[in-house]
């Protein structure tokens, strides 16, 4: 069953698999993933989706998570869409151990991620060291201002929740120029709609996963109203996002 919306709708299903607010970071990294013969990284890769799209584009894509079992799907997944992908399981706490067996990236991406970690400033310049002269890192955060889904928490230590709340620009810019990197792009991405969908399935999900999602995967047509409903019910968006780019 975990793999059948893959085998029937190819890559497009694994946006499926997830919370609906999947979507929307997949339309942001569509505008902004540098296409063809770049190696790229994914760092704290998850189910593997976007490290797969990223090999669909054309990219030599190596994604990284901590989390054997996710890896393993990954790996099944890009198996039955063709796709030659790489898969690790390290820690992103210290890639700079592994880092010169990854060699060097065009671009990374780091997704919902840096929230998790309490190093945050050695993340990013570990992922800056990675980055070759001119390279991109892609980043998503949840926003500061924002409320949260529903089951986000912060934690006081690294057990898979968040360690801080979230970000602002401001803070990231911060972040990123003492690692060497320039802002080059910003904005905030979770559409109202996507939030609302992705908050009805996680409360279904603690009765029944599978059945969340069968609920509310027609209801996902509805993200077609952003506009109107942004308009009626402007609200803060998820996610803060910026695109840095390495120093020469």
């Amino acid at each position: 069953m975990r793999h059948t919306l893959v085998r029937l709708l190819g890559w497009r299903g694994l946006l499926l698999h997830d919370d609906p607010i999947m979507f929307d970071r997949w339309l942001w990294l569509r505008n902004h993933l540098v296409r063809g013969p770049v190696r790229t990284l994914d760092a704290g890769s998850g189910s593997g989706a976007f490290t797969l799209y990223a090999s669909i584009a054309g990219n030599e894509a190596v994604g990284i998570s901590f989390d054997e079992r996710k890896n393993q799907t990954a790996r099944d997944r890009s198996k039955i869409l063709k796709q030659r992908v790489t898969f690790r399981t390290e820690d992103l706490r210290r890639i700079d151990e592994v880092a010169e067996t990854l060699g060097s990236f065009d671009q990374i991406m780091c997704l919902e991620t840096i929230e998790h970690i309490r190093q945050d400033a050695k993340l990013i310049r570990d992922l800056a060291a990675m980055l070759r002269p001119e390279g991109r890192l892609l980043l998503t955060t949840p926003f500061k201002g924002h409320p949260g889904l529903l089951g986000d928490h912060v934690s006081t230590s690294e057990d898979g929740g968040h360690v801080r709340w979230g970000y602002t620009h401001a803070d990231l810019r911060q972040l990123l120029e003492d690692a060497g990197l320039e802002i080059t792009w910003q904005g905030y991405i979770g559409a109202i709609t996507s939030q609302a969908l992705t908050n009805i399935q996680r409360r279904l999900a603690r009765w029944n996963q599978i059945i969340a999602s069968a609920v509310v995967l027609p209801l996902r047509v509805v993200r077609a109203l952003e506009p109107v409903v942004a308009r009626i019910h402007p609200g803060p968006m998820l996610s803060v996002a910026v695109i840095a780019t390495k120093r020469r």
